[in-house]
């Protein structure tokens, strides 16, 4: 990540920022009463850190183009860009929404450094020719290989959800929601890999103000609530419709954007946005297929929960010998298994009375799950992705063996930080006795804490106490579990959530 306070060469003016020149090397300045915004050419050079001259136009959209640029500066020291780079540049005519895309661009890039998120060098926000230069990839988009027809094996659709979930997982956990996966979007990596780009549109979850009508995404890879501009109900699964859209076109050949006919909306009855890849590619693994067809379901609450979680299935099942795939996690799969009564009665014995108010008038009782005596919530090590929400019994917090804690408070989270993360659990839970607890996905669980800041804030003040304890102390009460636990360097002593 470029370090903006270590200045190996000055940051050049806005004025120099725009000059154009008459060929390669030669600067002129606008002539008077010229526009004020030049139109970029073969030969223009720009400057924020370092200087750059224009080579190519790569590719024009509806705010700017991307242009093949040489970095003038490249080698004078160790974070200077290498001598060829994308620049992202601003259109005529589109200062306004075209600024504001770019920044949010520059924005979330700032926030992510991944593999398979082209990495930022450079940019300049105040110059008649706004920009940011990025990592350069010569092999193109996956648009193009689209439009090539060229048959793809299994391995390519496998390694594109593996790249492109990874990014998300990235992104997600910075906070940051693409909302625009589609071809276009991915480039061809060197290596036979993929690489997500293009956070104009980015966003956080749950955003009702300060959307644009790009965040509405693309037509054929939309999300059903971006169809329905549904902003407030952006969140991770909106992002995980665009990853199996844009599988769904590499394996089928077939460019949702061309073929708008095959997108299916709620009201068909229909339970996937697109038909089965079989229909269209006969030779398609049930595994490959139940993946991708797993992200287009319809109704958003049936996706999967988070990035991580199809990620950790694209991993297990890219190279499997058979389809494990098909039934639902066990504690999925349990969910709503109370019957009436006693979700009645356990209704009536919760004693923290906002707690009470929230499960009792907003229909949490569909996420809750019984566990007996001796059965394990999750184990030590494995990558699950699911948090619970204690409502009422006690549970054992086992780590390599010993009892590390005992968690009992009435409205405790426990196992937020891997069901957030993706990270493997760092102790196993067993219920000691009966338990009943709401089960969350990422998603649901963000859904969740967003809806109700007071749990929000308690949550918060839980993971803020555990944090500022010192190492080796006495173990915190019972209930502050969270985000810092072993997984943030305590003792072992100290609960952890699992």
């Amino acid at each position: 990540m470029v370090d903006l306070s270590a200045g190996c060469i000055p940051m050049w003016s806005s004025q120099d920022a725009a000059t154009v020149t008459g060929g390669p090397g030669v600067v002129e300045r606008p002539a008077r009463g010229a526009s004020a915004t030049p139109q970029p050419e073969y030969g223009t050079e720009i400057a924020g850190r370092f200087r750059y001259r224009l080579i190519k136009r790569l590719g024009k959209g509806a705010f700017g183009s991307v242009f093949f640029a040489r970095c003038l500066d490249a080698g004078v020291c160790d974070d200077a860009p290498p001598e060829g780079v994308a620049v992202k540049l601003l259109g005529r005519g589109r200062e306004r929404d075209g600024l504001h895309l770019l920044k949010r661009e520059l924005s979330s890039l700032r926030a992510l450094q991944h593999p398979c998120i082209p990495r930022l060098y450079d940019w300049n926000l105040d110059g008649a020719l706004p920009f940011v230069a990025l990592e350069h990839y010569r092999a193109g988009d996956l648009r193009e290989l689209l439009h090539r027809g060229a048959a793809v094996g299994e391995g390519t659709v496998w390694r594109l959800l593996h790249d492109l979930l990874s990014a998300l997982v990235a992104a997600h956990r910075a906070s940051i929601l693409h909302l625009d996966v589609k071809p276009a979007n991915v480039l061809l990596g060197g290596d036979g890999g993929f690489v997500l780009t293009d956070f104009g549109v980015s966003q956080a979850a749950r955003i009702r103000h300060g959307t644009m009508p790009s965040s509405l995404g693309t037509p054929g890879y939309q999300a059903p609530e971006q169809r329905q501009e549904r902003f407030d109900r952006y969140d991770v699964r909106t992002d995980l419709y665009g990853v199996g859209a844009t599988a769904w076109a590499l394996v089928t050949g077939i460019h949702l954007s061309e073929r708008l006919r095959l997108v299916r909306e709620a009201a068909s009855g229909a339970t996937f946005g697109l038909p089965p890849v079989s229909q269209f590619r006969i030779y398609c693994s049930p595994a490959l297929e139940d993946v991708i067809m797993s992200m287009l379901v319809i109704d958003q609450a049936k996706r999967p929960g988070s990035a991580a979680e199809v990620l950790a299935r694209v991993q297990e099942l890219a190279h499997a010998s058979e389809d494990p795939a098909g039934a639902a996690p066990p504690v999925t799969a349990r969910r709503r298994s109370l019957a009436p009564r006693e979700v009645s009665e356990l209704l009536r014995s919760l004693v923290d009375p906002l707690l009470a108010a929230i499960v009792q008038s907003h229909g949490l009782d569909r996420y809750f799950v019984a566990f007996e005596d001796g059965e394990i919530l999750c184990q030590e090590g494995e990558r699950s992705y699911h948090a619970f929400l204690l409502l009422r019994g006690r549970v054992r917090v086992v780590r390599e063996g010993r009892v590390v804690g005992v968690e009992e408070r009435e409205g405790s989270f426990l196992g937020e930080v891997s069901t957030l993360t993706g990270l493997a659990r760092t102790a196993t839970l067993v219920a000691e006795g009966p338990v009943r607890a709401c089960v969350f996905n990422a998603a649901e669980l963000e859904e969740f804490v967003t809806s109700h800041p007071p749990i929000g804030m308690r949550l918060l003040r839980a993971l803020a106490e555990r944090l500022a304890r010192p190492a080796g102390s006495a173990r915190s009460p019972a209930g502050l579990t969270g985000a810092a636990g072993l997984e943030s360097g305590q003792e072992a002593d100290a609960p952890t959530e699992g």
